[in-house]
């Protein structure tokens, strides 16, 4: 095995994303993670998630279950993700393969911390629709924004949908 090229790296570099977002809740890990699993619930609070369903009949966030979603942000266009379960620890942890149009794999970790539960989100991705590599390095900057502004959408309907849950 040799080394990178330079010219690879610097390609690389530019068709990759890494995303990581922390969200803090006042509310149980076991209410948190059990809203956290119904991912076909998630379009009724995640505004820009256009729909989430799973295409096999294995329980909610079994290893090998296979999600399908389609994810619309400010800017126009589309992805249309897929999930397969990786990996599961109840009230802890997730980790998925991601294919459809971008490709890579993402983790969820929750955690009780001082502040609430605390859910850690990482996404280490590249596009894999052909406009999007080419203007990559041009339009990264509005690839990322379009996913913080997604993410922020997510915590704001996540947090409601918790607070409707967990009211008395």
């Amino acid at each position: 095995m040799g080394q990178k090229k330079p010219v690879f790296s610097w390609m690389e570099q530019w068709l990759r994303y890494r995303f990581e977002e922390e969200w803090i809740f006042e509310a149980p890990v076991e209410k948190v993670w059990n809203q956290m699993v119904r991912v076909d619930e998630w379009p009724e609070w995640w505004k820009g998630l256009e729909f989430s369903d799973s295409v096999d009949d294995l329980p909610l966030i079994m290893e090998g279950k296979h999600y399908r979603t389609r994810w619309r942000g400010p800017l126009p266009y589309r992805l249309e993700i897929h999930a397969m379960i990786r990996k599961a620890t109840p009230h802890a942890f997730i980790s998925a393969d991601l294919h459809g149009d971008i490709k890579g794999s993402c983790t969820c970790r929750i955690q009780e911390n001082p502040q609430g539960t605390q859910g850690v989100f990482s996404l280490d991705v590249q596009t894999a629709i052909p406009w999007m590599t080419l203007l990559s390095p041009l339009l990264k900057g509005y690839f990322r924004e379009n996913h913080n502004r997604l993410m922020a959408k997510g915590l704001q309907g996540f947090t409601q949908r918790l607070a409707r849950e967990t009211a008395p």
